[in-house]
């Protein structure tokens, strides 16, 4: 089920007028992040000129392992042929095909990716093919950098997430409650020991991940995100105000975080809303040295190696009174 809403999740597609094969964007898959993820997670990419393609939207077949030929489209990191979850091209030849991959092991070389900044190149070329054209996204390319961190799948900017007592989803009108575990499911936050599976699923184990994510990604947060209050004019960015009156949040208790059994290239973290939660709908992000108390937007305090991924929203009940 996870395999097959991610490859289908993302078909916003970019229309541009390159004659020649180029690789216009590589993002992460969950939010489409500017970069390249570590190898393992899933990235998607933006290519144009790649005229020998019939248009259509190809999808990789439920049974693993995901094929490396799809739609008539190959892709290679560093020579290394990447698990292909789905193709899109579109019927005018003009616009960017849209293509969802696993990113092979070979692009965590020489990569320090769990202290890399935005704006460090991954190592290594991502090459892809119609069997005719190829485009080449290499070291060099200012579209080759790596994100400063991963992100969380969200359907309509609320989080991909399951209650985990019935595996149902968590939605505006089935909320997520104080002291009730929840999981949600990311991509590219980290690397995991042991070595993560490529092409294939994660091992089904009781719904647990088997495959841990290295090292800690720092806290947690649920919380109200800070927003620019527009009285500090002319300079917003100065002092800021947040809609839930949240002040020295701590962190989130997580349970596990590993990848999702039984999906590829996809993480699942476990984690409890905290008894006092206030009910509304508050932001879900990793935060490493910033500020997590509503002081800043996360990632802004100047903290070495300082940042946050991008938020999504979780509902919690009661709705309405945070």
């Amino acid at each position: 089920m996870i395999r097959s809403a991610i490859s289908l999740l993302l078909f916003a597609l970019l229309p541009t007028a390159w004659s020649q094969p180029q690789v216009i964007a590589v993002v992460n898959s969950a939010s489409f992040q500017s970069g390249m993820p570590a190898g393992g997670a899933l990235a998607t990419a933006f290519v144009t000129g790649l005229t020998a393609l019939t248009p259509g939207t190809y999808v990789a077949p439920p049974s693993s392992p995901l094929p490396y030929t799809l739609g008539g489209v190959t892709v290679t990191m560093n020579s290394d042929y990447a698990p292909l979850l789905a193709v899109i091209v579109p019927s005018d030849s003009t616009a960017s095909v849209q293509i969802n991959f696993q990113v092979p092991l070979s692009g965590n070389a020489s990569m320090l990716y769990s202290y890399v900044k935005k704006g460090a190149a991954y190592a290594g070329n991502l090459t892809i093919s119609d069997g005719v054209n190829t485009a080449v996204l290499s070291t060099s390319t200012p579209t080759s950098e790596v994100p400063m961190f991963g992100a969380f799948f969200s359907v309509n900017g609320y989080a991909a997430a399951l209650h985990a007592s019935d595996l149902t989803l968590v939605t505006p009108q089935s909320p997520a409650h104080p002291g009730e575990s929840i999981i949600v499911y990311a991509d590219g936050f980290f690397m995991t020991w042991p070595r993560p599976p490529v092409g294939t699923p994660a091992p089904q184990i009781n719904f647990q991940p088997d495959y841990t994510l290295v090292p800690s990604p720092g806290g947690l947060y649920l919380q109200a995100y800070p927003i620019a209050n527009p009285t500090c004019a002319p300079n917003p960015g100065t002092c800021m105000d947040d809609y839930g009156s949240v002040t020295n949040t701590p962190a989130l208790t997580v349970s596990s975080m590993g990848l999702a059994p039984g999906s590829t290239g996809v993480e699942q973290i476990s984690f409890v809303v905290p008894a006092n939660q206030k009910g509304g709908y508050w932001a879900l992000f990793f935060n490493r040295g910033s500020c997590p108390d509503g002081s800043g937007i996360p990632g802004t305090c100047g903290a070495s190696y300082g940042y946050s991924s991008p938020y999504v929203l979780l509902p919690v009940s009661p709705l309405g009174s945070g």
